[in-house]
């Protein structure tokens, strides 16, 4: 029940946070909490004077994350698994090492919890679908890989009528587990995750973006 209490205050918090949020940059973060899919990372960093906070629900626990874009490659933050007594934080860091370009993928290093990591980034197509993989221990038990594509980059809209939110499919290979899932993102910086973790356990997630 306390569980419940909570994320309803975050949830509630963050609809609150979104009339007076600006325009928010496309990186979105993964339930754990750094940029990236459903839970692995990308080579995507917040950017500067960015702030996401993100709650997620999966295999029965619950985790909330704050993160901070410092610089336009630094991205830092904290995390926390749990969320009552033995609920263990944990640090959130990544750095752009290079940037995305025609020819070339984005190259970031990070590290969350214990974990390290390195995730290369790359468009396949000027309007299609995005690939990432990367290497990384803990967690990430070795090799990593997804791709993300936007169904509909332009919310569709109607007269007075809420349009269809811009929608982004995500399927990944992450810690010997296939797993998909979807993003809604249904306001300015507010966005929902759904997905399927190891294709068998239900998952959701909110997140918040906003530039300060």
């Amino acid at each position: 029940m306390r569980k419940t209490r909570f994320a309803v205050a975050v949830a509630a918090a963050v609809l609150l946070a979104v009339a007076a949020a600006g325009p928010a940059g496309h990186a979105s973060t993964t339930y754990a909490g750094e940029t990236g899919l459903l839970l692995a990372p990308s080579a995507d960093t917040l950017g500067v004077n960015s702030l996401a906070i993100t709650y997620g629900h999966l295999r029965l626990v619950n985790i909330v994350s704050v993160g901070v874009g410092l610089a336009p490659n630094l991205e830092i933050g904290v995390g926390s698994a749990g969320l009552e007594h033995g609920a263990s934080a944990y640090p959130l860091l990544k750095l752009r090492l290079v940037g995305e370009s025609r020819d070339m993928p984005a190259v970031a290093v990070g590290l969350e919890d214990q974990a390290l990591y390195v995730a290369a980034s790359k468009r396949l197509a000027a309007r299609g679908a995005r690939a990432h993989v990367g290497f990384g221990s803990g967690r990430f038990d070795g090799l990593f890989a997804g791709v993300d594509l936007v169904l509909n980059p332009v919310s569709i809209s109607g007269g007075n009528a809420s349009g269809f939110p811009v929608t982004t499919l995500m399927g990944e290979y992450v810690g010997g587990d296939f797993n998909v899932g979807a993003r809604f993102d249904i306001a300015r910086g507010l966005a929902v995750n759904v997905g399927l973790l190891d294709m068998s356990s239900l998952s959701a997630g909110v997140s918040f973006k906003m530039k300060f």
